[in-house]
């Protein structure tokens, strides 16, 4: 039996092709990202981000770091968290104000600590106001928190953003992220797209 080799090339050529595309092809969250990601956006309701100096665990300081505070549930409103570092717990405030008491309290150091030094001293709390204009850097998406990190550009580094927005989702988000539309909707409460410039 004789084979054509011009059509087993081509079957072949098919396949890798398949392949590629399905290889590339963005998850539900990847697209989700970068629906968000660069685009200007006003803001419509303040956020809040904490400042603060952290000391490492081998006692190098770090000055002026800040993590956004302000997160949105589908059922539970809106409330004020600073991610818990080095073995303590998250630090939740309904009411923006108390943050930098309840991260002070928090982070006190203990008695059973070799190093008897703060971990965390919150410094001040900044707001940016409806009508700020800011960028969205990057979109993470994890298990059960969509977290908009924005910087005060584009181009800015992402790495270190002015503050950012938490939607926490009550259960793990899906494979196939159905919670899109939702989500979007949890998020545009706090801003609109900006008009383009010219």
């Amino acid at each position: 039996m004789v084979h054509n080799p011009s059509r087993f090339a081509l079957a072949i050529g098919a396949l890798v092709c398949a392949m590629a595309i399905t290889a590339s092809a963005e998850t539900p969250q990847q697209a989700f990202a970068r629906h968000w990601q660069g685009k200007a956006v006003v803001l419509k309701q303040s956020l809040y981000t904490l400042v603060y100096n952290e000391r490492g665990r081998l006692g190098n300081m770090r000055n002026n770091r800040r993590d956004g505070l302000t997160v949105v549930t589908p059922s539970n409103g809106v409330y004020y968290q600073f991610d818990g570092r080095q073995g303590r717990d998250e630090v939740m405030q309904r009411q923006p104000t108390g943050m930098v008491e309840a991260v002070d309290v928090a982070y006190q150091p203990d008695s059973l600590d070799v190093r008897a030094y703060r971990k965390v001293e919150p410094i001040v709390i900044n707001r940016y106001d409806p009508g700020a204009e800011l960028v969205i850097g990057r979109v993470q998406i994890e298990r059960d928190i969509v977290r908009l990190a924005f910087v005060q550009s584009a181009g800015a580094d992402t790495d270190d953003p002015l503050t950012s927005l938490t939607v926490k989702w009550p259960v793990p988000l899906s494979k196939s992220l159905s919670e899109a539309d939702i989500l979007e909707g949890l998020i545009r409460q706090f801003f609109d797209f900006a008009a383009p410039t010219r």
